[in-house]
């Protein structure tokens, strides 16, 4: 999912970047003070930066017809089959979303054959959900770009700056989980 380019004849206005400053500004002046501004400036340059790399993800996902967040759910498939049987309610309480959005991500995966919901044996009221053969194959053509994207955001940074940045993010990322008792 690419941002859209900019329409050739229109005459819809478009926003100019603003930058961090102004975001600064009125973080001064609407911040509690007991908020640590500098953290607060660090946290937001995460959000923004959260939302680019997905950005960048989906963009490089596009010539597969798939987004990062439905790649994630094949993987998560994937990653446990002939595990533990995987229901739409552990989907979503694995990866941190509503119910609903579960079975839109099923719905849209099913329609193209990439997944199997299937009623449990025990119990036909609910249904387990695992990866279609075509969906393995489907993650077969499609990681090795995935991950040669994710290679990309830190090509800028040399080997000790990688191992810096992956153990800042780890920490982050651990106390984040944390937070929000939920983790993979």
């Amino acid at each position: 999912m690419s941002r859209k380019p900019a329409k050739e004849y229109t005459t819809e206005q478009h926003l100019p970047k603003l930058g961090i400053e102004p975001y600064l500004k009125l973080m001064e002046r609407t911040a509690s003070s007991e908020t640590d501004q500098n953290a607060a400036h660090l946290g937001l340059i995460m959000l923004w930066l959260g939302d680019n790399v997905l950005d960048l993800v989906d963009e490089g996902l596009s010539p597969f017809d798939i987004t990062e967040s439905k790649l994630d759910l094949l993987v998560l498939l994937s990653l446990h089959a002939d595990k533990e049987l995987v229901t739409p309610s552990s989907i979503a309480d694995r990866l941190g979303i509503r119910r609903s959005s579960v079975t839109s991500l099923l719905i849209w995966l099913e329609q193209r054959n990439w997944i199997i919901r299937e009623p449990y044996a025990k119990d036909g009221r609910m249904t387990h959900v695992r990866i279609s053969p075509e969906g393995r194959s489907l993650l077969q053509r499609v990681l090795p770009t995935f991950w040669s994207t994710c290679a990309s955001m830190v090509e800028e940074l040399n080997k000790e700056e990688q191992e810096v940045l992956r153990s800042v993010l780890a920490k982050l990322n651990k106390n984040i989980e944390n937070r929000l008792g939920a983790g993979r």
